[in-house]
């Protein structure tokens, strides 16, 4: 008997933790369609944030992220990100024990390990996680929305991580998830439809005004799902990789979705970024409605969802052309079309991380008089300022082995103090540069633009060579002992007077440099008269 009422006391303080309850769904459960009146009873709303307002983009410099026990992910992805990273994990008193012993088991860093107590009611932090903003103070704030599952221990994490973190709270009353939005940081976003159809009460232009006043989004892009799936979410399709650049799915013509997704792909090359230029369109093949656009940037990685299928190493090979420099690590899962790894994690930013705004070089730039124009705002939300001459471009040509570094230079405006400019210099021939801008604040901390990689683009040979005498290396308008002397050390040694070396070179305009260059400079210079 005794034995019996020891065995019913352990089953009853199984039921009563969530250790024995069985995972939520990350679609609505039957029960839970009962009850989704819940979800606008779970909503906070507070007065917007100060103006003006960024919202923060995945893609940006990241401190932490946040994901919960039990887990959804594997530990071999966790050890990765705790690698540079504070992984922020939600758990119930009941369970952190278990957690630890987990990730301890799986060699997981524990010192960039924070246990965040309180119960959840499942996984998926991404669709349920803070959203941030850059407010009018400057802060690094939470901006709340309400979990579109009625689901309040889930929905009550924006205000746990806020609190932990110290960071202002201000809540918006939408009802939406985290993985049907994207943001470029530069006041552009994207969702489905879906949002629509969670908020009857509110018209498109009002949630369009709603997302302006709360998250400072001037350009709210609503669109149709094109997958037709349960989910309705954008993450499982598309995803900003950068201000400038968009990731689509790509399918054969035979998959029943490739005309809607084709039209999805089409929206994005007709519509304008910051800039106002066309998206660039970075496409990943998914014929199998394999979960790839489901991936996490982390600072300079990107972990992208795995299936052991024939198409991983094509999709590992299409975030390395799409994001140069970047380390593409692959993870498998219980991944499925409409739910991977993005979906099960969601980024805490840095929250004084030094904001680097630039718009990269177009492919066929050509040269202005100094070089190629390289512009950035730069500004440090440490306030303790910039390391004035940190502030660099970093530059070289894609076949080559070491970097050049030029400084970037500010100006005296009061109004545009975190302006910075440099010029790459001026090319003889047609080359594709890679460059990165980097820049260090008074606390030591340095960030790069793009954080992991590097930007390219064509640049076109300037036309002022056009303009030299064949032959002049110093440039001084006439040919003499000296020209010979600097031409002798370009053929032999390869020591470059200038720019247009490459050319000028070149006196018997054959294409090649070498001897009878030499010979015919001389001749010139001897006789003068026979160059007519």
């Amino acid at each position: 008997m005794k034995k019996i009422l020891f065995l019913i006391t352990i089953y009853s303080m199984l039921i009563a933790s969530d250790i024995y309850q069985k995972e939520l769904p990350i679609g609505l459960t039957a029960e839970e369609q009962s009850r989704i009146h819940e979800i606008n009873q779970m909503g906070r709303s507070t007065d917007p944030p100060p103006l003006p307002i960024r919202n923060i983009a995945e893609y940006e410099r990241m401190s932490g992220i946040l994901i919960r026990y039990p887990f959804g992910i594997s530990t071999d992805l966790i050890r990765e990100m705790a690698e540079d990273v504070i992984v922020y994990c939600l758990v119930s008193s009941g369970q952190q024990s278990s957690a630890q012993s987990t990730m301890v088991s799986g060699n997981v860093n524990m010192e960039n390990v924070e246990f965040v107590l309180g119960n959840t009611d499942s996984y998926w932090t991404r669709d349920y996680g803070p959203w941030w903003v850059v407010d009018g103070n400057r802060d690094v704030s939470v901006v709340d929305f309400t979990y579109n599952r009625p689901r309040p221990n889930d929905n009550d994490a924006p205000t746990k991580m806020s609190t932990l973190l110290g960071t202002p709270y201000f809540a918006s009353d939408v009802i939406h998830a985290g993985g049907n939005y994207m943001t470029d940081g530069m006041g552009i976003s994207a969702s489905t439809l879906l949002v629509v159809e969670e908020n009857p009460d509110l018209s498109e232009e009002q949630i369009e005004t709603l997302f302006q006043s709360y998250y400072g989004i001037d350009s709210y892009h609503l669109l149709d799902d094109p997958t037709d799936t349960y989910i309705d979410h954008i993450d499982t399709w598309a995803k900003y990789l950068s201000p400038g650049k968009v990731m689509i799915r790509e399918v054969p013509e035979s998959h029943a979705q490739y005309d809607e997704i084709e039209a999805s792909v089409t929206y994005f090359e007709t519509s304008m970024n910051v800039w106002g230029e066309p998206w660039e369109i970075a496409r990943i093949w998914t014929p199998n409605n394999e979960p790839y656009t489901n991936s996490l940037i982390l600072n300079e990685k990107v972990l992208v969802p795995v299936t052991n299928s024939q198409w991983d190493d094509e999709a590992i090979a299409s975030y390395q052309e799409a994001m140069p420099g970047y380390e593409i690590l692959s993870f498998t899962g219980s991944w499925e079309s409409t739910d991977a790894l993005h979906c099960r994690i969601k980024g805490i930013p840095d929250l004084e991380m030094i904001q680097i705004f630039h718009n990269p070089m177009d492919d066929s730039t050509e040269s202005e008089t100094q070089g190629y124009l390289i512009e950035a705002e730069i500004d440090a939300l440490s306030e303790s300022g910039l390391v004035e001459d940190s502030v660099k471009t970093f530059w070289k040509g894609e076949n080559d082995d070491t970097w050049s570094i030029l400084p970037m230079f500010g100006n005296d405006v009061p109004e545009d103090l975190d302006y910075r400019f440099t010029y790459i210099p001026p090319l003889s021939s047609t080359t594709t540069i890679q460059y990165y801008i980097e820049a260090q604040d008074q606390t030591g901390k340095i960030e790069k633009c793009p954080i992991g990689g590097y930007y390219e683009f064509l640049a076109l040979p300037t036309d002022a060579c056009n303009e030299w005498i064949l032959g002049d290396l110093d440039h001084d308008l006439n040919l003499d002992i000296t020209d010979v002397l600097l031409l002798v050390d370009y053929i032999l040694f390869d020591d470059s007077p200038g720019l247009c070396a490459e050319s000028v070179a070149d006196v018997s305009e054959d294409g090649n440099h070498g001897f009878i260059d030499i010979y015919m400079l001389i001749n010139e210079i001897m006789n003068p008269s026979t160059n007519q």
